[in-house]
């Protein structure tokens, strides 16, 4: 990717810095102080020029599949490139179109790789337009399965663990940061839905579920917390009204 321009600029900050995120789905050792400036760095550039101007200079998914094209990828690195990817992209109105070229990269390595496959927790073979996560200890599931594996009662014991091998999962910061969001948002969607069913959850059921998240993925549980009402604010216009938002909004 170093020909994208023919002599560095300032402005090539964002590919620098996008490409610094994306190490973390490197195989082998990964320098973890530079995976945390490079999170820092994300947020100040962004600040800086604008999300637009963000989204017009950082390196794009389809620069890197078209780099990786015959190139001997893992489906973890695959899975954590998406993640990476996901948290470099500043628009989040939904699956970008290089989200989804990722996420059938790495529905395909896992295909490829292990065709009579299946998901250890639905048991359902894989398919190409799966949506996987790919542990630590490379064995994959699916995306809900993975927040439904969470929410599960009874499995306590087995929390940040595959439920396969029993393994310990590790997740580096990119991937944290984003699982954070997208399990953060789960949560808020199952909140909404409580709501507008007549019920709800106590403040206690909400911390458990935080806890089982910072658990799951090794995460703290205040950045789990707060991380939930942010997700609810997205939702706010389109699912309840004002009032019932704010009785989901006092549990924080």
């Amino acid at each position: 990717l170093s020909g994208r321009s023919p002599t560095p600029r300032r402005y090539d900050a964002p590919a620098a810095c996008s490409l610094m995120l994306f190490s973390e789905a490197l195989p082998g050792h990964v320098n973890l102080c530079d995976v945390l400036e490079a999170i820092d760095y994300h947020q100040a550039i962004r600040k800086h020029i604008g999300d637009e101007r963000w989204e017009e200079r950082r390196v794009r998914a389809d620069e890197l599949l078209q780099k990786l094209q015959g190139a001997k990828v893992s489906p973890r690195s695959f899975s954590l490139l998406h993640r990476a990817v996901s948290v470099a992209c500043a628009k989040k109105d939904g699956p970008s179109e290089e989200l989804k070229a990722l996420s059938s990269a790495t529905s395909k390595a896992v295909c490829d790789k292990d065709p009579e496959g299946a998901c250890p927790i639905c048991l359902a073979g894989w398919r190409a337009d799966d949506s996987v996560l790919v542990l630590s200890c490379n064995h994959v599931l699916h995306v809900d399965c993975f927040w439904k594996m969470i929410t599960a009662a009874g499995s306590d014991a087995l929390r940040g663990r595959c439920r396969v091998c029993r393994a310990p999962v590790h997740w580096g910061p990119v991937a944290r940061s984003n699982l954070r969001c997208i399990l953060a948002s789960a949560l808020a969607a199952a909140l909404v839905r409580q709501q507008q069913a007549g019920g709800g959850l106590s403040q206690s059921d909400v911390a458990e579920y935080c806890s089982r998240v910072s658990e799951e993925i090794g995460e703290s549980f205040h950045d789990i917390w707060t991380e939930v009402p942010y997700q609810l604010l997205k939702v706010r216009q389109k699912a309840l009204p004002n009032s019932e938002m704010a009785n989901l909004q006092r549990l924080f």
